[in-house]
């Protein structure tokens, strides 16, 4: 293609001129047609000149770059996020395969995204797919994952965490059990889906290979070997170093 349109929403004027500036040095491929500074203007801004790529801010006053994206029913355009350093949305963007711009913006790792992004645009290939993937996996105005997506078959399976009885590491891939007994199963190992897990209240590592959703505990042993059963009777033994940690949470409930 010719040049790649591109507007820019950030609240803060440095930014969207350290962008342009930037862009300017490093790829002429990119021709800047626009800014906002916030959701409002952006949305706007978005429908009216209809730009191939968007760079977003994730935070802004009055709410944030998913408020935005959360507008449109479906995505004619590309994101690169912008954000600061905020180790739970970098998780995301790289799990979800997504363009991030990280604050302070580095003038040579703003140079690799451009170009990844103009060699998608060259090859006709698109992002949009995992955008929407992502943006159904987000609850409406939060920045967490409550949804995890997995592929199965010739589908994106959105499993709601909360459905979720236990996950289980096995042998290099990850297991999902949910409370309607059903068994979902991804290529991608459980230190992957680590960050989501944890950051969801309910759950807990009770040994190296497995997370258990609070729940859905029906019992659970106090002697040397410490022991949970689930409601669908599945049992998994405690590890020895995380028995008093464990015991003293189900104690709690």
């Amino acid at each position: 293609m010719s040049s790649i349109n591109s507007v820019i929403i950030d609240d803060e004027s440095f930014n969207r001129e350290l962008v342009k500036d930037f862009i300017l040095k490093l790829n002429p491929a990119y021709n800047i047609i626009g800014e906002a500074d916030n959701i409002e203007d952006g949305y706007e801004l978005i429908n009216r000149f209809k730009p191939d790529l968007v760079f977003l801010d994730i935070k802004m006053p009055g709410g944030s770059g998913f408020d935005l994206l959360e507008r449109f029913k479906t995505y004619n355009f590309e994101v690169v996020f912008i954000t600061g350093f905020d180790e739970y949305a970098i998780k995301a963007f790289e799990f979800n395969a997504l363009d991030y711009v990280l604050k302070p913006i580095d003038q040579s790792k703003f140079r690799k995204t451009l170009d990844n992004v103009k060699a998608r645009f060259d090859n006709r290939l698109s992002n949009i797919t995992n955008l929407t993937s992502v943006m159904k996996s987000y609850e409406k105005g939060s920045t967490y994952i409550t949804k995890i997506p997995l592929h199965y078959h010739d589908e994106v399976i959105l499993l709601g965490i909360e459905q979720l009885m236990y996950v289980q590491s096995e042998e290099g891939y990850t297991t999902f059990f949910t409370i309607g007994s059903e068994k979902y199963v991804s290529s991608r190992k459980l230190s992957d889906f680590e960050f989501i897990i944890n950051n969801f209240p309910g759950f807990i590592r009770i040994n190296k290979g497995v997370y258990v959703n609070l729940h859905y505990i029906k019992a659970y042993s106090k002697g040397e070997t410490c022991v949970i059963k689930l409601f669908n009777d599945v049992s998994f033994e405690v590890s020895r170093r995380k028995k008093t940690e464990i015991l003293a949470i189900l104690d709690r409930k």
